[in-house]
């Protein structure tokens, strides 16, 4: 009884500080352009500063796979991000508190904005998202299956894209897509461990990743590259307490992709400002590492470990994401339909 009664009594404490963190957030954040949630479909949800590297291929990659309702909530660019959001159809809000204490906050208030039972997916703006099947599924039918089978998220792993070098040169993409740029992965330095409980109901098969490229090429193995951006949110939960941690959920059956496009043209000119401003601890502490490692070196990230990327299903066979053979049966039976 006791042990009960105190398990009710964090919750609703947990709940409390959630709850007061979006509220701040609201306060202090300024609506400056709206787009009503679209009713039975999925919204894409960033929080971003200076986007403007990827926001093109961004949209343009979600767009594609279908999302109609976009959510952006800036904190601070002093680029042109503001400006191309105002020419796009976006809900945009801009909040200057604090990024290391308040991120999570920010992604929660997010969440919130949209209302209950609506799938929200909280993606990074140099993160594109791919959800197994979508070849052949629209997210009409990824999230319908996610519905039927009373799933309200679903996990995602970060794979680390990168071309040829790591560069100095500091260019801009112009015309050429982000998977045009950075068509490279590589499996090696994964490690792969059970995933913590978190009090997240699952299949007992859900895993997490760490290491990576990260492992790989820079002796980094406690980067951890397992999140939940896919959320249809209830009261009950507490969503996004971390980067990788959202609490009393119900984990899909599959997993899906995250390409991260971290390693770019511009990535030491933002790693080299991120060690300089001091705005987040543990960033300044995992790109200082990367800065040493590197050392101001056209650096080759290609080796005979080295993958060109192809499609979601390629990193089903090799192990990366995976499947149920509840999906399996469902995307047969879908196809078959068709």
């Amino acid at each position: 009884m006791i042990h009960r009664i105190r398990g009710r009594l964090n919750r609703y404490w947990e709940r409390h500080k959630h709850q007061r963190g979006v509220k701040k957030v609201k306060q202090h954040s300024t609506l400056i352009q709206w787009q009503a949630p679209i009713k039975g479909e999925g919204s894409v949800l960033c929080l971003v500063k200076d986007g403007m590297e990827h926001l093109d291929s961004f949209v343009k990659h979600y767009q594609g796979l279908g999302f109609r309702h976009f959510v952006f909530l800036d904190n601070g660019s002093s680029d042109k991000t503001i400006d191309y959001l105002k020419s796009i159809e976006c809900t945009v809000y801009k909040c200057r508190l604090n990024y290391e204490k308040y991120i999570y906050a920010m992604k929660q208030f997010m969440v919130h904005s949209l209302g209950e039972n609506h799938w929200s997916l909280y993606v990074d703006v140099d993160e594109l998202w791919l959800y197994p099947g979508m070849k052949t599924l629209s997210l009409k039918d990824f999230l319908e299956y996610l519905d039927h089978h009373s799933f309200n998220a679903c996990q995602g792993h970060m794979l680390d894209m990168f071309g040829e070098t790591i560069s100095f040169n500091n260019q801009p993409l112009n015309e050429v897509s982000l998977q045009q740029a950075y068509p490279y992965f590589t499996l090696r330095g994964l490690i792969q461990s059970p995933l913590q409980r978190y009090f997240i109901q699952s299949d007992g098969k859900r895993f997490q990743y760490h290491g990576g490229v990260n492992k790989h090429f820079f002796d980094l193995d406690k980067i951890y590259l397992s999140k939940i951006p896919l959320i249809k949110w209830n009261r009950k939960m507490i969503v996004h307490e971390s980067s990788h941690i959202s609490k009393y959920i119900q984990l899909a059956d599959v997993s899906c992709a995250l390409l991260h496009y971290k390693f770019t043209n511009t990535f030491f000119q933002k790693a080299q400002k991120i060690v300089n401003e001091k705005r987040d601890a543990w960033a300044v502490e995992y790109y200082g590492q990367i800065l040493d490692a590197l050392d101001n070196k056209n650096t080759s990230l290609v080796d005979e470990s080295t993958c060109r990327f192809e499609s979601a299903q390629q990193l089903i066979q090799l192990g990366f994401i995976d499947v149920s053979s509840a999906f399996l049966s469902f995307e047969s039976q879908m196809n078959i339909n068709d």
